[in-house]
């Protein structure tokens, strides 16, 4: 693969390097710990609990996952505008923080309590509560993740700021995924129905916390305030914002990394169980996913500086399909397949804190050629495609598990079979298609274009 040199770059020796200091990286960093006790036990364990602890069909979850996550997505545009247009003594992200983090821990439980009710009323409750679920996630995620913009315009620090964001991940799904089951059991005594929402109760009051310190620590020092005086520049930005090639190609290719990662994630706890046949490495494996991502943000900035934020996420990408490739031969040699899964998921962590640098890269590209960056709103058009990329592969695994027959209480060979491609296929082809855009990406590794004019 050639690591074509970008033909685009952003002078940025004079402005916006200011440092931040490593409290604000870390507060910033448990942004994402804080999302991953929420979404995070959402992408990998909801699937599992509506099919197996609520009894709900795995397709009428997958059409349910579709649709909520549609509206969601819709939502993320709407919440982007709102954002781009605050104005606030608290700045305009970080006041989501400081005011909706506490109505998003309570809906978070409420997801995961089991009324008794039939099987329509399930399903109607499970829609209720997983679309406002979804809908303060936004309202509180989409501001807290368009900050790294607003925090400062320096290429080496997005980088780190990235790097401290996919530990944060890293450090929060892993958590979850290592402590869930073994915290379910013991609350609940066996009873799943009990242990999900105790657990689920104390993730909402860590996360809170989590959130209120990143509202504490985190400054905003660069933002765009024009976008506040014209409301009626709303939809000129929207069309602009198509016309960002180096934004649209990495929202495709988020859109196929999300689509991947929701499949994945969805998968792995039924692979474990049933492939595997040891029930104990549904944990294991998603603890494996979770903690290679968290070493890949912690090596992630040297990585970065060195090859540059698209040469190096193209590199780490290659590496992991090529790891995933060899995952289909290893079959049930369960130690040789965990050490490469987690080989995979150190190169997908790179990946990860290089996409984030990135879009803020896209951002100010945005602001020197069109004249308003509208941060929050490319971020949420960007979130838009992490959402319905979710909501595309834990659907599409809705639909694989019931097309084989899925039951949990009578698992056929067809449905390990199932369980089998879905992992190994979805791994494959959306790696692929993660690439593919990121090759014709040209815009280098910017802090802000200060000195030279952008042609189209």
């Amino acid at each position: 693969m050639e690591l074509a040199k970008t033909d685009i770059e952003i002078n940025s020796s004079s402005v916006g390097k200011a440092k931040i200091s490593p409290m604000e990286k870390v507060c910033f960093g448990l942004g994402d710990t804080a999302s991953n006790f929420v979404w995070g036990i959402c992408a990998s364990y909801l699937l599992f609990f509506y099919t197996d602890v609520y009894g709900i069909s795995a397709v009428a979850v997958g059409t349910l996952f579709l649709i909520t996550r549609i509206l969601d997505a819709v939502a993320n545009l709407v919440m982007g505008v709102i954002v781009d247009r605050t104005k606030s003594k608290h700045g305009k992200a970080r006041p989501y923080l400081l005011y909706l983090s506490i109505p998003l821990g309570i809906m978070f439980v409420l997801t995961f309590i089991t009324p008794d009710f039939s099987y329509t009323g399930k399903l109607i409750y499970a829609y209720i509560t997983y679309f406002f679920l979804g809908v303060l996630f936004t309202a509180v995620n989409l501001p807290y993740g368009s900050m790294l913009t607003m925090m400062t315009q320096d290429t080496h620090e997005r980088q780190q700021l990235g790097s401290y964001r996919t530990m944060g991940m890293g450090l929060g799904a892993t958590i979850v995924s290592l402590c869930t089951l073994p915290l379910v059991s013991f609350f609940g005594k066996g009873n799943q129905q009990i242990g999900f929402p105790i657990v689920i109760s104390l993730y909402s009051i860590v996360a809170t916390i989590m959130f209120f310190l990143v509202f504490k620590n985190c400054k905003e020092r660069y933002t765009d305030s024009q976008d506040i005086e014209n409301k009626g520049e709303t939809w000129k930005q929207i069309v602009n914002m198509f016309k960002n090639k180096p934004w649209l190609l990495l929202a495709i290719s988020t859109l196929m990394m999300n689509i991947g990662i929701g499949a994945v994630s969805s998968i792995i706890i039924y692979y474990g169980k049933y492939v595997l046949n040891v029930p104990v490495m549904a944990t294991i494996l998603l603890v494996v996913v979770n903690g290679g991502n968290f070493i890949g943000g912690l090596i992630a900035s040297p990585i970065l500086k060195r090859f540059g934020n698209r040469n190096g996420n193209l590199l780490c990408l290659s590496g992991s399909l090529l790891s995933f490739i060899l995952l289909i031969y290893l079959g049930k040699q369960i130690i040789l397949f965990t050490i490469l899964v987690l080989i995979t998921y150190v190169f997908m962590g790179v990946s990860f804190a290089a996409l984030y640098a990135m879009l803020s890269d896209t951002i100010d590209y945005q602001g020197k050629k069109f004249g308003k960056k509208s941060e929050s709103l490319l971020y949420a058009s960007n979130s838009f495609a992490t959402v319905f990329g979710l909501a595309i592969g834990s659907a599409l695994v809705g639909y694989a598990l019931g097309w084989a027959g899925y039951n949990s209480n009578a698992i056929t060979d067809e449905a390990r079979n199932a369980i089998s491609i879905i992992l190994f296929a979805s791994g494959i082809l959306f790696t692929v298609l993660q690439i593919i855009p990121l090759l014709f990406y040209k815009l280098k590794d910017i802090s802000i274009l200060n000195k030279q004019n952008i042609q189209n």
